[in-house]
């Protein structure tokens, strides 16, 4: 199976010997490629299998970006970005990601606003700085299953599934849709897919049980 490898390589990853050098395998699309993601720590493994579980997210590319400013000093620097994301509605946005406790200090917190401001719009519409906390608890088990499925290919049960959901009312759970599919645990991760791309929504934070409240997207 055809893997689209990081632009990095792995020597060039990890700010210390004692960086968790990592990869994430995902699919961004069920119709995309599997695509590789190098990862300089656990943190930044877990931040990007969330970012890459959300519908409105089409690609990133990690550690790519750099942002040239000027510092408190008044000295010219730089930094590189942990992400550079694109979203549907064309914006892009650029995250560093850290622990959750530095994810929250006020004055790195302030550090980052400082490089936001200098950054020119060319780059990237917006800013933030995330740790895996800042996804709720079940926002990251639906981003774990939803890559779980995406890592499977079955175009035949995604188009099955999707027609299915054309001729139910448009709500309806998430039970009902896979018994009404046919297909078992074809269906299952069929259903879990399209939700994942978009295709069917669902309250970000309701997990996938078969009493899931589903409906068709516009």
């Amino acid at each position: 199976m055809r893997v689209n490898r990081s632009h990095l390589e792995k020597m060039e990853i990890g700010k210390s010997s004692a960086s968790c050098k990592v990869s994430l395998v995902t699919r961004l699309h069920r119709t995309a490629a599997l695509q590789e993601f190098w990862c300089a720590s656990f943190e930044e493994a877990q931040v990007y299998e969330n970012l890459a579980a959300h519908s409105n997210v089409l690609n990133f590319k990690e550690q790519l970006t750099r942002v040239d400013y000027i510092a408190g000093d008044g000295s010219a620097t730089h930094t590189k970005v942990d992400a550079h994301v694109l979203l549907r509605n064309g914006d892009e946005l650029l995250v560093s990601v850290k622990y959750d406790e530095k994810a929250r200090r006020p004055s790195y917190l302030a550090e980052v606003a400082d490089i936001a401001a200098q950054c020119s719009p060319e780059i990237a519409d917006s800013f933030a700085v995330m740790s895996r906390y800042h996804f709720h608890p079940a926002w990251r088990e639906c981003a774990r299953k939803i890559h779980l499925v995406r890592r499977g290919w079955d175009p035949e049960a995604d188009s099955a599934v999707l027609d299915v959901v054309r001729e139910l009312p448009e709500s309806f759970t998430f039970g009902e849709l896979v018994r009404a599919a046919g297909l078992e645990n074809r269906g299952w991760r069929a259903a879990i897919r399209l939700i994942g791309d978009g295709d069917i929504h669902k309250h970000p934070l309701d997990l996938f049980e078969n009493d899931l409240i589903c409906r068709r997207a516009a």
